[in-house]
């Protein structure tokens, strides 16, 4: 991961970083990346953006952030020798973001809808098939503020708009008819069970796993 890309995580789910946050932590988080913002053009871009994965790494798996840092952090690599090119412009509001008061439920719902509805989706036109036959549960439905109804697209069997039978099953199990948004969220954030994000291990993964990390969410509540 380059520190162009730690960046953008950050960025793009600063909210429920600092939900899950202390405040010696988020103090701690403001510092890093404040060191982070003084190495660009300097040199040492590489090891400040390490020093941020490192304490990062600590947040759970289901984190976002988390879920992505979670078993290790490596900067170097093929890339190690190159000059490497920070986005400034979002790094000073990310230095905003962190240095802003602690954010409320409400923004936090905000950002994890909008992280949702920023994963790839069709619309009800490309998902007739699916949309005609489905139950209430069997399909998860997010409502686009601007584009309308949008449907996620990992449920779709691949070339075809055809529900991925483990997909209507989980669906059931965790009422997306009811809960769209949780349905999703568990869908597209990272799964201790799995030790990965269920969407990205369909076809990967047996079935069953990620049925059974399904049913185990709901053994746990």
């Amino acid at each position: 991961m380059t520190p162009d890309q730690l960046i953008a995580l950050l960025h793009r789910h600063w909210a429920q970083t600092l939900a899950a946050l202390d405040a010696e932590e988020r103090a701690q988080l403001l510092r890093r990346v404040g060191e982070l913002g003084d190495a660009v053009g300097r040199g040492p871009t590489r090891h400040a953006a390490r020093e941020v994965g490192r304490m990062l790494s600590r947040l759970p798996a289901q984190h976002p952030v988390g879920a992505a840092l979670h078993d290790a952090v490596r900067y170097a690599g093929q890339d190690a020798g190159r000059d490497l090119v920070v986005d400034r412009d979002r790094l000073s509001d990310l230095l905003g973001f962190l240095s802003g008061p602690p954010p409320t439920a409400e923004q936090i719902l905000d950002a994890t809808r909008r992280r949702l509805l920023g994963a790839p989706a069709r619309g009800a036109e490309t998902a007739l098939t699916a949309v005609t036959g489905a139950a209430a549960d069997d399909l998860i439905r997010l409502h686009h503020p601007e584009l309308g109804d949008r449907y996620p697209e990992f449920q779709f069997l691949p070339g075809t708009d055809e529900l991925r039978p483990v997909v209507r099953e989980v669906n059931r199990l965790l009422l997306a008819g009811q809960d769209p948004w949780g349905t999703a969220d568990w869908w597209l954030g990272g799964n201790e069970w799995l030790d990965g994000v269920p969407a990205d291990l369909l076809d990967e993964v047996p079935d069953e796993l990620i049925l059974a990390a399904a049913r185990a969410l709901l053994e746990d509540d």
